[in-house]
């Protein structure tokens, strides 16, 4: 029985953690790609942003992560802001190239 609860709670620990989902702010064919995918890759970036900025704050991970393991919440956090990071410095990127190459041309 014991061995039951502890193999439940170790799960739950596992599962109230943070991906990593951190991107490379360069990425190779960056500077090759068409306006119309730099405007839906993005998008799609705008999504995963949204995604990885809901996980930081009071979210169900980090309140099991207080039930569970309160030191874990700091990692929950420091994760979370470099996810949002790195997205938010893609974006950046994709957008100086979007500037350059698709708003440069409108004159």
């Amino acid at each position: 029985m014991l061995n039951k609860i502890l193999i439940i709670i170790l799960s739950f620990s596992f599962i109230s953690c943070v991906a990593n989902e951190a991107v490379r702010t360069v990425q190779p064919g960056d500077y090759d790609m068409s306006c119309n995918s730099l405007t839906q890759q993005l998008a799609d970036l705008g999504a995963r942003f949204d995604r990885v900025d809901g996980d930081s704050g009071a979210t169900g991970k980090n309140i099991g992560m207080a039930i569970l393991f309160w030191p874990g919440i700091f990692v929950n956090e420091s994760r979370s802001n470099k996810n949002g990071e790195s997205v938010n410095n893609r974006i950046n990127h994709l957008n100086n190239i979007y500037s350059n190459k698709c708003l440069g041309n409108q004159k």
